[in-house]
């Protein structure tokens, strides 16, 4: 009885953080220079000779066909407001015809309701649909845990998240991130579904994703800095409960990470086979066009699917033409064709590619040169 008490608490404890994680999330405010998108600019065509309906924006991506190359980032899962934010995402989903993360599923190992995640595959039936864990988690499951978490949401792919920041500045997170790699390695050799690594907001970086490529893994979510900040959602967590020295700490690395423009090269330096997701600040159908152009395949989004939960709306027809607009000023008629438009590197972005010694992809981006 006593080890069931610890349990029930310890699960209730990790809803209340998760709901309060969705709060903050959605009142703190953002550095929207932080994705470092703004200086990567395209060149414009006057003169596009083409038609807005003659864009075709549609992708693979885990066996399904896209209407978009657009993602609805993992959010939320195992309370019974998870699964009112998740129903009303998966239909935005399946409507459209765009891919659907779940939150993290550490709270379903826990007995967190597991109808809070399969109700996005009960409504999204004919998208990717992916499932979520953490990587500090991963190490301590056994892999019939990890296939329980894939089919009981009939999962197209695994992410893996990589948040070793974010654990660090929770006083309850872990701390201890030891042997990851090798729980990696046998996954991928016995999973039938694809797995994704993905960092949550500080961006991954060349050197991570050559180390994971090595062992297997052939899709990466760059979740780069710039878009929710945890470090900052943790210092308002860590304020609320009178913490103060974690509040100075987690203060100290607000501006920590890979902006998710750089972040997007850094990945894709690595090799021209793998899948690059670009996450991390992308508002609008712009963002992802120039995400594309310096080296993504998809682009996925946060923020702007909870604020439509909240707000009752659906933001994926403005993005979408977003997106077509800057294909067609850049006579790009496919996604394909949007990997190589013309786009110049400016400043910061510029200066980090020359610095890194990083590949560019596209055979049309430019970089500024240095000043003399």
């Amino acid at each position: 009885m006593r080890d069931e008490a610890r349990a029930l608490e310890s699960r209730a404890a990790t809803e209340l953080r998760k709901l309060e994680h969705l709060e903050i999330a959605l009142s703190v405010s953002e550095d929207k220079e932080g994705t470092w998108l703004g200086y990567a600019r395209f060149v414009h065509m006057a003169l596009p000779e083409t038609c807005i309906d003659c864009i075709d924006t549609s992708v693979r991506f885990l066996g399904y066909t896209l209407s978009a190359p657009i993602i609805i980032e993992a959010m939320t899962g195992g309370t019974s407001l998870s699964r009112k934010v998740n129903e009303y995402l998966a239909k935005l989903a399946e409507k459209h015809r765009i891919a659907m993360g779940v939150g993290s599923q550490r709270l379903q190992l826990a007995g967190g309701l597991v109808d809070s995640y399969r109700v996005v595959r009960e409504i999204a039936r004919d998208v990717p649909v992916i499932a979520n864990i953490g990587f500090a988690q991963l190490r301590k499951m056994r892999l019939e845990d990890v296939e329980t978490l894939i089919s009981s949401i009939e999962a197209s792919a695994l992410a893996i998240h990589l948040n070793p920041l974010h654990e660090l500045l929770q006083p309850e997170g872990d701390k201890d991130f030891r042997g990851v790699a090798d729980k990696i390695r046998e996954l991928i050799d016995e999973l039938s579904v694809p797995i994704i690594v993905k960092e949550v907001g500080f961006g991954l970086s060349k050197e991570v994703v050559e180390e994971l490529h090595r062992l297997g893994v052939e899709i990466f979510d760059v979740a780069g800095y710039g878009g929710t900040n945890w470090a900052l959602i943790e210092l308002e967590r860590a304020r609320r409960r009178g913490l103060r020295d974690l509040a100075v700490t987690a203060r100290t690395f607000i501006e920590w990470g890979i902006p998710t423009a750089p972040s997007i090269i850094e990945a894709r330096h690595v090799s021209d086979s793998i899948t690059v997701i670009a996450s991390g600040g992308l508002r609008t159908g712009l963002d992802i066009a120039k995400a594309i152009a310096l080296g993504a395949d998809l682009g996925g989004m946060a923020r702007p699917f909870l604020e439509a939960f909240v707000e009752r709306y659906d933001p994926v027809p403005r993005i979408v033409y977003e997106l077509r607009i800057a294909m067609l000023l850049t006579r790009c008629h496919s996604i394909e064709e949007l990997k190589r438009a013309p786009i110049v590197l400016l400043g910061k972005l510029a200066e980090w590619v020359r610095s890194r010694g990083l590949r560019l992809r596209n055979p049309n981006a430019y970089i500024l040169s240095q000043r003399c």
